[in-house]
């Protein structure tokens, strides 16, 4: 049972996001609401009071007129217009008292209606003297006294109109500083979610991205025939069980491979008895001693011997490869020249190229000193690098040898992961170039590995068993050189090995 599965995490992300935004929709909803209440009580309650304060005061002033016009006309038409605007003062009157909310306005509005009311009992009797067509006396005290309350009348409405006021610019004070808070509030929300989603973004895409990449190297390494390599599992997600269903691959492949190296050789070695004792017979009967033979008989027998030949020689490579597989390769390391081997492998194989009219030429070092190897083993694969190089060079090329001392940091080590000496200052190099057909690039590496063959079809597709340069890897390695190959800028292709040869102690110590 995975225990941290990947959608859980993915669920988890988008969650813990979708909470951001959710927490942030419910505050703005919040604060919208509350602002719409603002904006209603402002738009309902307040500018309608402001406004009603201000005509409050035009009726009172157009008493006033109208009052005196009265008085000084005795026209009946400015006594209606004054009860006309009395009326119309008390209505407004009315409504400001029942818009009222607070004591202070409240306070103002009674004060109001009170000066009103006195306002009124003082204007009424000159008001019905006037319609009586009586004279007015003319009192001092009572108009300072009509001249005060209107005074005060006037102040109290004003004082209300800018209580009000005050009123409504603490709301567009609160609007704004609401609003402010909510922006602010909002970008942190969005600020917070968008940092938690760059986050989480990256820790999950990099959780498995690197595995993925981790996957993709450990395939390239079994790609490449290392069937003991094995990645680390520390997750317990879906690219856990992938990075478990890969080890067991891994070792399923490595049980095969056993499996196969131990058929392949317990093939090898129970064919190599029955083939000697066919060799012999062979040659027995190419001797005559077991009776005369015709020239048919004669030619058929060559045949024989050159197939039995062929096919002893690939029961020794498949010996060979067993036997390094396995860690069996026995060496007999001892100090020899260099180009005393190469120079029997130039002799044996001259006869060969010879006849396919390849001109083999070897350029031979003014001195080169004796290193430590396995005459046997490096015979073996200048044995293997010659033959490769006449199968594939055509009639009338050429092949040289060179060989020379290089130091280590010229030498491209492509195999150099596996180099067990790594303290050597300066190798023996031998080049084996030809004119042939060339390798192509994509395939410099694989050609070192066992059974893998380069197919070209338009050279006639040559065909071998593919394992002399996989020996000759191992025993170069072995050694603890590097082989590796190269196109030549014209045409066909150069193989390189290198021998240590000195060494750099201090690096020991």
């Amino acid at each position: 049972m995975i225990e941290n599965s990947l959608w859980k995490r993915i669920l988890f992300g988008y969650l813990a996001i979708a909470l951001f935004m959710l927490a942030m929709s419910f505050y703005l909803i919040f604060r919208l609401s509350y602002l719409n209440k603002v904006t209603e009580s402002v738009m309902r309650a307040d500018i309608p009071f402001i406004e009603n304060g201000e005509k409050l005061m035009d009726s009172l002033l157009e008493q006033v007129r109208n009052e005196k016009k009265y008085l000084i006309t005795n026209d009946n038409a400015f006594l209606d217009l004054f009860d006309k605007k009395k009326r119309e003062f008390l209505d407004r009157l009315k409504f400001l008292e029942e818009s009222v909310t607070d004591r202070e306005k409240e306070t103002f509005v009674n004060q109001i209606k009170e000066l009103h009311k006195k306002y009124l009992s003082m204007v009424s009797k000159g008001i019905i003297l006037v319609g009586n067509e009586e004279i007015i006396p003319h009192d001092t005290r009572y108009e300072d006294e009509k001249k005060k309350t209107l005074d005060q009348l006037t102040e109290s409405i004003n004082r209300l109109i800018l209580a009000t006021q005050t009123e409504l610019i603490k709301k567009v004070e609160l609007f704004q500083i609401i609003g402010y808070k909510s922006t602010k509030i909002s970008l942190i929300i969005i600020l917070f979610a968008v940092l938690f989603g760059a986050i989480f973004a990256y820790v999950f895409t990099r959780s498995i991205c690197l595995p993925i990449k981790i996957l993709k190297e450990a395939t390239e390494r079994i790609a490449q025939g290392d069937l003991d390599y094995r990645i680390e599992v520390t997750s317990r997600d879906e690219i856990g069980a992938l990075g478990t269903a890969f080890n067991q691959m891994c070792k399923k492949l490595k049980e095969m491979d056993q499996m196969k190296t131990e058929f392949v050789s317990n093939i090898s070695h129970n064919l190599k008895t029955p083939l000697t004792a066919i060799r012999e017979a062979n040659d027995l009967l190419l001797e005559k001693i077991a009776g005369p033979i015709n020239k048919s008989q004669m030619k058929l027998l060559a045949i024989t011997k050159e197939e039995t030949l062929r096919l002893t020689m690939l029961i020794n490579d498949l010996l060979d490869i067993s036997r390094i597989e396995a860690g069996l390769m026995r060496y007999n390391f001892q100090y020899s020249n260099i180009q005393d081997i190469i120079r029997k492998s130039a002799d044996e194989i001259r006869f060969l190229a010879e006849s396919k009219n390849i001109h083999l030429r070897w350029v031979k070092a003014d001195f080169m000193p004796q290193i430590l190897l396995d005459r046997d083993k490096i015979a073996q694969v200048m044995d293997n690098l010659l033959s490769n190089a006449i199968k594939f060079t055509p009639s009338g090329g050429m092949i040289k040898i060179r060989v020379s001392e290089v130091e280590s940091q010229n030498t491209p080590h492509f195999f150099a992961g596996q180099n067990r000496l790594n303290n050597v200052h300066s190798f023996i190099r031998v080049s084996i170039s030809d004119t042939g057909i060339g390798i192509p690039v994509e395939c410099h590496r694989k050609i070192f590995d066992k059974f893998q063959q380069v197919n070209n079809k338009e050279k006639g597709g040559i065909k071998g068993t593919g394992l002399g340069l996989s020996i000759a890897k191992h025993i170069i390695l072995d050694h603890g050189g590097d082989i590796w190959v190269e196109n030549n800028k014209g045409k066909g292709s150069t193989f390189h090995f290198t021998l240590p040869y000195r060494y750099d102690y201090a690096l020991n110590c």
